[in-house]
Formats: C-alpha cells, structure tokens, sequence
C-alpha cells in the first residue's frame, strides 16, 4: 500500500518496505534504508538514511509535519487523495484563509493587502516550538487582509493571511464577471 505526501508543492508516493529492524521506504521508484529514533531531547530524533545518521527535530499537528534537517525547515503534509480530487474540481475564484496550523508567533511578514502574490511566493514565516515555518500563497492570488503583525502571538487554527483567488477566465478572454 502506497501513501501520497506533500513536500515543496510536490507530491511524492511513498511506499514503506518493511524490513527486520526497520524500513526501506520506495520514494518516487528509489530505494532508501530509513530508521528513526527518539533523540535526547523532546521533538528531537535520530535518523538513519542509507547509512547516514543525523539529528533531525519534528513538530507535528494533525497530518502536517515540520522537518527542521541540514539548517532547513521542511513542511510535509500527508495527502488525502480523495481530498485533493475535490480540491482540484472547486471552481476558481473566491477567497481563501490561510490558517496557522500550530501555535507560535509572527517573526516576519512579507506581504501588504493588495498585493498580488505568486504560487509558492514567501508571505509570512512563523515560529513554533524554536522551528521557523515559511507561509507560502498555495496559488496566485491578491492579499485581501494581513490578519496578524509581526511578534503576534496565535494558536492553531488562527487565520493569518485571507487571498482572493482570481475569477476563470472564459474561452474568449472575458471574465466571469458583468461586462461594463
């Protein structure tokens, strides 16, 4: 049995091997010899890859996972398949809220109202548990509302950027919207 996880907008299939004393995980068809440990500390571990081992501290909340590996903060997120099969049949259009999905506070925003923003661009970065997460706009959109400032403090759930995501466009160029 596979799953599918979310890494870096990617998708990834994941299919575990289990092994005596472990598991290979199959990553995108490569083979990978993966053991996990708890380490000496809370949210810190010890992890095995083909051979090598490394500290690694993992935050989790519900089925997002906050990797911090090599000095970068990863964020995973298991994917429901059936899930992201509506996600990609909504209409476009509308608005969507960006929600904080641990407590922590606002180190940095990058971002106004108004400002028209790229899929994958850099909104805001936040902080829990010591591990800085980036807040990325999941798809071009405007920034309608900046919900929190810098230093503010939040718990899970708590809105912190609302975009607007663009109307379709139709065949012939024109909007869904009146025409003038």
């Amino acid at each position: 049995m596979g799953y599918e996880f979310e890494l870096q907008d990617r998708i990834f299939q994941i299919h575990p091997a289990p092994r005596p004393g472990g598991i290979d995980l199959v990553i995108d068809a490569q083979r990978v010899r993966a053991d996990l440990r708890p380490g000496s500390e809370p949210g810190r571990w010890r992890i095995d890859l083909d051979g090598v081992e490394e500290d690694v501290w993992i935050a989790s909340q519900g089925d997002v996972h906050f990797i911090h590996l090599r000095g970068r903060v990863h964020r995973v997120r298991a994917v429901n398949a059936l899930e992201r099969a509506r996600r990609a049949a909504e209409p476009a259009g509308g608005s969507e809220i960006l929600t904080a999905p641990m407590p922590g506070v606002v180190v940095e925003i990058l971002v106004e109202k108004g400002a028209e923003v790229e899929a994958g661009q850099l909104l805001m970065t936040i902080e829990s548990m010591k591990l800085q997460t980036p807040i990325l706009a999941p798809e071009a959109a405007r920034v309608e509302e900046v919900c929190l400032s810098v230093a503010a403090s939040f718990e899970q759930g708590a809105a912190l950027v609302r975009l607007a995501r663009e109307e379709p466009v139709e065949a012939d160029g024109a909007s869904g919207g009146e025409s003038r």
